[in-house]
């Protein structure tokens, strides 16, 4: 992409230019795999955004977007540069509308190099006709309906005329430099003052070097679902045998640490990027032969829990609060009995494989169903019973978890 330096600054070992580059080149410089960037979100529903064709057709002011490239650049004001291997720090959402506004443009033009027939068909006609084509490049039969309207005004009705709705400026920050913490750090920073996101993937982000490791384990029984494909409450309600969600696993080794049960909330992102959780937590649990072990504990839970209750013991599993209830019970256990955080994964492990009816599922089911929901906020009682019960069946002080003592407020 050539772009044009206007400014820049420095930031520690990173700069930043503020650039111009024509949209049309910005397009077409996209990487294929440009929605692919661990650290952005998935597309989200947008009215806003979706109205961007407007915008364009318009020829009014796009906000400036965020790019982040590894290669070196050099240059002062006014010096024409070439940006390569970008990726998109903050903008991903407009330019994939761009994108398929711009895609769209591309089906208008083809189609006139061969007739004006396109010209005279209604908008039921355009879904019937090019359904598959605009599904291929995320449009709609609704945005094609727009670009043939804008078209049709126009004086002269020269195809040509098209491409000015993408041969204008646009601005862009390219930082180049910035350390992987740090992009992550930008992000958050940029998306504070836009649609939030979710607390889910900014835990993810900011535990992002563990995905090398999960997908490094190569077991083909474990299978590591991101809140960017897949919304955790979707997981909670179609969750498969060894499926797990990274927010639940990180929040759940957290809470092993922690030896306490943490909830996935603003108060705990703040922690982790505040560095408030002990050092002794990247040594100790955030490495590859511990999670490695990790991996294997929960997926042989998981597996005893279903072959004794199926159904129901598959959905206890995807929900955070079982995750983090047991695993800070774990973690506990360990403190109290001086074990190692190895040893108690195969004490819990072990427990289960071996006595999985004395979870007793179906009767945490019917007591945690009893809860008034207007009365107490149902995921906190249900991480601290299970916190409480899975510890004392690790103790040994129960060999049998009766759920109704544990859901008992006053216990």
């Amino acid at each position: 992409m050539k772009a044009f330096i206007i400014d820049k600054i420095s930031e520690d070992t990173a700069t930043c230019f503020l650039i111009k580059a024509k949209l049309a080149d910005y397009i077409n410089a996209i990487p294929e795999d440009y929605r692919s960037y661990e650290v952005q979100r998935e597309i989200v529903k947008n009215t806003y955004l979706d109205n961007l064709i407007q915008t364009i057709l318009d020829g009014r002011h796009i906000p400036q977007m965020v790019l982040v490239s590894d290669q070196s650049v050099e240059g002062q004001s006014g010096e024409q540069i070439k940006a390569e291997s970008f990726k998109i720090l903050d903008g991903l959402q407009r330019t994939y509308r761009l994108k398929a506004i711009f895609d769209t443009v591309g089906v208008v033009k083809d189609e006139l190099a061969v007739s004006d027939e396109i010209l005279g068909l209604r908008k039921i006609q355009l879904s019937r006709i090019y359904k598959e084509r605009l599904e291929s490049i995320n449009s709609s039969s609704a945005l094609l309906y727009r670009i043939l309207e804008h078209y049709k005004g126009q004086p002269g009705q020269d195809p040509r005329n098209l491409d000015e709705l993408f041969n204008r400026w646009q601005w862009f920050e390219l930082w180049t430099g910035l350390s992987p913490r740090d992009e992550i750090n930008k992000m958050l920073t940029l998306n504070a003052g836009h649609k939030p996101v979710k607390t889910q993937h900014q835990l993810e982000l900011l535990f992002n070097n563990m995905v090398a490791i999960f997908k490094a384990a190569k077991n083909k029984d474990f299978e590591l679902i991101r809140e960017r494909d897949v919304s955790s409450i979707s997981y909670s309600k179609n969750r498969a045998l060894g499926q797990f969600h990274f927010s639940h696993l990180i929040t759940s080794i957290l809470s092993f640490h922690e030896a306490t049960p943490l909830t996935n909330n603003v108060q705990l992102i703040q922690k982790a990027q505040a560095n408030d959780f002990d050092d002794t937590i990247f040594d100790s649990l955030i490495n590859y032969d511990f999670l490695y072990i990790f991996i294997e504990c929960v997926l042989a839970i998981d597996v005893a829990i279903n072959n004794n209750y199926g159904t129901t013991g598959i959905r206890w599993i995807g929900r955070e609060t079982s995750m983090v209830g047991m695993f800070a019970a774990c973690g506990k256990f360990a403190q109290s009995n001086g074990l190692t955080p190895t040893d108690a994964l195969y004490k819990l492990k072990d427990t289960i494989e071996q006595k999985p009816v004395a979870l007793r599922l179906d009767a945490f089911e019917e007591e945690r169903n009893k809860l008034d929901l207007a009365k107490v906020n149902i995921g906190s009682v249900n991480k601290r019973a299970v916190f409480r019960a899975v510890y004392d069946l690790l103790s040994n002080i129960v060999s049998v978890i009766e759920w109704s003592e544990y859901f008992n407020p006053e216990k």
